[in-house]
């Protein structure tokens, strides 16, 4: 699952764990999802950034 960082404008960063993000022209707003339904919304005024971050690469198991 990725890892999203929002930052706001007046400051504040919230962290969203969701697979995908997508703009929402209707109602205005970005909406998180994980499997297909949605787990957060943040509305477009006010936000600064969205910022995925990358995933850690897997580690080999060994034996």
């Amino acid at each position: 699952m990725a890892q999203y960082y929002v930052t706001y404008t007046e400051g504040s960063e919230q962290h969203i764990p969701a697979d995908k993000v997508h703009f929402e022209t209707d109602n205005d707003q970005y909406v998180f999802t994980t499997s297909g339904e949605p787990t957060a919304f943040a509305p477009r005024v006010g936000v600064l950034s969205i910022v995925r971050m990358p995933e850690p690469a897997a580690k080999a198991v060994t034996g």
